[in-house]
Order: C-alpha cells, then structure tokens, then sequence
C-alpha cells in the first residue's frame, strides 16, 4: 500500500495580526514559500574544481486569496500603519499547519513578516476579486508534531 500524499484541502493557513486572529482572511487560494539560499562558487588557482557553499537569505512568501467582507480594510490599513511607523511595534505572523493522512501535523511559522506589493485584482464581471500577498521574514521556524 503506498503512502497517501498530502493535499491542498489538508493544508491551513493561519494570519495574525498584533496578536489577534484575522479571522476574515481564510478565503486563501494558493499559498506558496520559498527558503533562500545563495549558492557561492570560487576556483582557486592549482586546484582542479571549484570550491562550493551557501548563504541562507530568509525566506519569502505569497499567498493569493478572495475577501468576503470589508474586514480586509482592516488588515491592510494595520500594514500600512506599520509601514509608515505610526504602529511600529505591531508584528504580522503567517502559520502553516500540514494534516498528513497518518496523523501528522508540522507547522511552518512565518513571524515578524515583512510585506511588499500588494496587488488587487478585479479581472472580469465573473471572477472573484483577488488579493495577491507578497512578504518575506529572516528566521520561519519548522515544527514537527
């Protein structure tokens, strides 16, 4: 019997801010991460190979989602207050909890998230206005169950 692969309908993703649940962001359709690591290559004279190692650069994510209410007003005028430093010391987290089928549940942790561009999407008569997310932190913090 071969092991049952995990899915996107076992994947939450959970948004904080200050402390608080954002409990109007869930409408989330894709959610993707990315660890950052710089490779470094050097040659040196006399030797017949090059010479390897790696930068850990953090890590970024997105995330794409629908709205449901105006609550998101909210949320982004929380970025926008941090960004211009009138709420400097609020903190944004992002977490991932993976329900594998055999009873596991690791979480990645994205905390003290930085944002970047922000854009909104209202495409055609027919299709759902999109939020597209893009952030970036220095240390997400890999927990297994």
């Amino acid at each position: 019997m071969s092991a049952q692969r995990i899915k996107g309908q076992e994947v939450s993703v959970v948004i904080m801010a200050g402390g608080d649940l954002q409990s109007q962001l869930t409408d989330i359709q894709n959610f993707n991460c990315t660890m950052k690591l710089r490779k470094i290559e050097q040659g040196y004279l006399g030797e017949t190979a090059n010479r390897f190692d790696e930068i850990y650069d953090g890590c970024e994510l997105d995330f794409e989602m629908h709205v449901h209410s105006q609550d998101w007003f909210t949320y982004l005028q929380s970025i926008f207050d941090r960004a211009r430093r009138r709420t400097p010391d609020v903190v944004f987290n992002v977490t991932a909890t993976l329900f594998y089928p055999n009873g596991e549940t690791p979480t990645i942790k994205f905390p003290d998230i930085k944002f970047g561009d922000m854009p909104v999407a209202i495409s055609s008569r027919g299709d759902y206005v999109k939020i597209k997310v893009q952030a970036s932190c220095s240390e997400p913090q890999l927990q297994k169950s």
